[in-house]
């Protein structure tokens, strides 16, 4: 619904919320390594942080924005569930595979190069159980842990990411190619890109730029439903299953 007076579709509004939040998101990070009670709340606060950025800035942008229309919804339930199973059929079995391989080459060589990989990229290379010595464990907490990754990270960040942040640039920058089913274009890959570049700058940990591919899927699923809920199913799932993976073939 447009509002009379509301400045128009552009980028300065999202831009500024993102690096907005970001930088809190980085103060809190860095106060927390100093400050217990923050360190303990850290994700909640990002998570509160990320699900009303998005009203603050509308309501001083003076730009109409809705959060249901954003995707911030279950419905269409099917269809998300659907997506979500599709996700994991298709990257599950890659995803794991790659995990075992990296760790299963980079932790046991002797290698020069693989050693500068060990100190740089895994560092817990001393813990590493192998295929033989590892066991199906789950993390502890595991309950705890399920729910906070639903709630406080994967829902906050699913809406402030592709929810709101997409939303702004679709207005600015529709989508008219389709790729199975779903409208993609210059917010795909923009929301992706913002989405590893907020990781890199809260801790600066370059390694956090990989998340580019992975929200890559989200945003396919955000666009293939209308909504966030399979994004954030599958966005919790894949941050528990690779939990597992570390509990399971680390001691």
């Amino acid at each position: 619904m447009a509002v009379s007076g509301a400045p128009s579709a552009g980028v300065r509004e999202p831009l500024a919320t993102f690096f907005a939040a970001t930088a809190l998101a980085s103060a809190l990070f860095w106060i927390g390594q100093a400050v217990p009670l923050v360190r303990d709340n850290l994700h909640g606060a990002i998570g509160i942080l990320f699900l009303y950025a998005p009203a603050a800035a509308a309501r001083l942008s003076r730009r109409p924005f809705d959060y249901r229309a954003a995707g911030l919804r279950v419905d269409p339930v099917r269809l998300s569930l659907a997506v979500a199973g599709l996700g994991i059929a298709v990257t599950w079995p890659v995803f794991i595979a790659a995990f075992l391989l990296f760790y299963g080459l980079v932790c046991q060589s002797h290698l020069a190069l693989a050693q500068y990989w060990v100190e740089s990229f895994a560092p817990f290379c001393g813990t590493w159980l192998g295929l033989r010595g590892a066991h199906l464990r789950l993390p502890d907490g595991f309950v705890l842990l399920a729910l906070s990754q639903v709630i406080v990270v994967a829902v906050p960040e699913e809406f402030f990411f592709r929810g709101y942040l997409w939303t702004r640039f679709e207005e600015r920058f529709p989508s008219r190619r389709r790729l199975w089913g779903a409208p993609v274009g210059w917010p795909l890959l923009i929301t992706s890109a913002l989405f590893a570049l907020g990781h890199v700058l809260v801790d600066f940990d370059v390694q956090r730029l990989a998340v580019f591919f992975p929200a890559l899927v989200f945003g396919w699923m955000r666009a293939r439903t209308g909504a966030i809920a399979a994004g954030a199913l599958f966005h919790a799932l894949c941050n528990l299953v690779s939990e597992v993976l570390h509990a399971s073939f680390f001691r």
